[in-house]
Formats: C-alpha cells, structure tokens, sequence
C-alpha cells in the first residue's frame, strides 16, 4: 500500500489533470472513477453524490442558461439553453463526478487516521515555519472523529449544544511511516505525468 501522504498527493494531481482534459478523456476518466468507486466505495460514492445532487443539477442549469451559442429550444428564446452551454455544464458535471468518485475511493482505503497521517507528512514545509504538525494532525482527527461518530443526521444546532463528554471519542492513534521504494516510484510517475501534461498543453 501506498504512503498515505503519496495517496493525497496521487489524488490532488488527478483531480489537477483532470481538469484539463477533452471531452473524451473526461468521459473515460469518470468512467473509470465511478467504476472504482461503486467497486470499492458505493456507500461512500452514493451518499457524496446524494449531498451534492443540488450543486449537480445547477452546476449543469447554470452553464446552459447563461453561455450564448446557439439555442437548443429557439422558442424559448433567451431564457432557453444552448448547445455550447450544455457541452459546458456536462464536461464540468463529469469533472465533479471524477472528483467526487476518487474522493470516495480515497476516503475508504485510507480511513481517518490515514488521512490525518498524510496530511501530517504534506504539511512538513509548513514546519520548516513553526508549525506544529502533531497539534494540527490531533485536532484535525478529533474533528473528523467527532462528525464520524456523531453521524450525519445531527442538525448543526445540536452540535453546538451538546457536551464534549457525550460524545466522547477513543484514544488518539496517529500513524507514521517512512516512504517506501514505492512511494518514491509513484512521487517519480506523477511529476513525469505533469510535466507531460504541460509539454502536451498549446
């Protein structure tokens, strides 16, 4: 398995990328992210994709009402969509979807303490500035533990009102490793990728 720093590190250049890819690469990409996703994750997939079905539906609603071009539905006039602005709202739906299937992957083969484990490794300059990492990996894993067992139905009012005994969470266990030989393999591959991406770019 991966370092989990190299695995924030993998999916922050993917979702990088992505962005610039064509409309094939984009649809082939997704593909392969929701596919991973409804693999390894589908609790995790469907519940992401349920709490941004509004952002979804206007992100898509947005981009086809306001870009000129060229209307799908002349009738309607102005206030109708355009063709460019659907080709528009679909590419940038199937980017957030590439997101939101990775993200889901990533959250269920790395845990929380992994991922406080990664970001403790990515934030190692910040302590070339005086930072303390370990206060800021313990505080972000009370966090994510505290909404983890507290479970998403709680009404922010609730979370305010209630005391920190009730909702008391475990021992603090933050897991350090050293990068592997693999891990270095990885780092390797994806500055070759971004600089091929960027020689690729006009």
């Amino acid at each position: 398995m991966l370092h989990p720093t190299v695995r924030l590190i993998a999916w922050g250049v993917a979702v990088a990328l992505v962005q610039g890819f064509l409309p094939l690469g984009s649809s082939l990409a997704c593909a392969v992210a929701v596919t991973a996703g409804a693999w390894l994750a589908p609790q995790r997939l469907g519940a992401l994709l349920w709490r941004t079905r509004w952002l979804i539906a206007s992100l898509v609603l947005l981009f086809a009402l306001v870009t000129p071009g060229v209307y799908l539905l002349p009738a309607l006039g102005s206030y109708g969509p355009t063709v460019e602005g659907l080709r528009l709202g679909v590419a940038h739906l199937l980017r957030l979807i590439f997101v939101l299937a990775t993200l889901a992957v990533l959250l269920q083969t790395t845990g929380v303490e992994g991922l406080v484990a990664g970001l403790h490794g990515l934030i190692l300059p910040l302590a070339w500035l005086g930072l303390d990492r370990g206060r800021v990996a313990v505080r972000l894993m009370l966090v994510m533990q505290y909404a983890e067992h507290s479970g998403p139905s709680r009404h922010w009012r609730e979370w305010l009102g209630s005391s920190d005994d009730q909702h008391a969470v475990g021992p603090i266990h933050l897991r350090q490793a050293r990068l592997a030989l693999i891990d270095y393999a990885v780092l390797v591959g994806l500055i070759l990728c971004i600089l091929a991406f960027l020689g690729a770019m006009p």
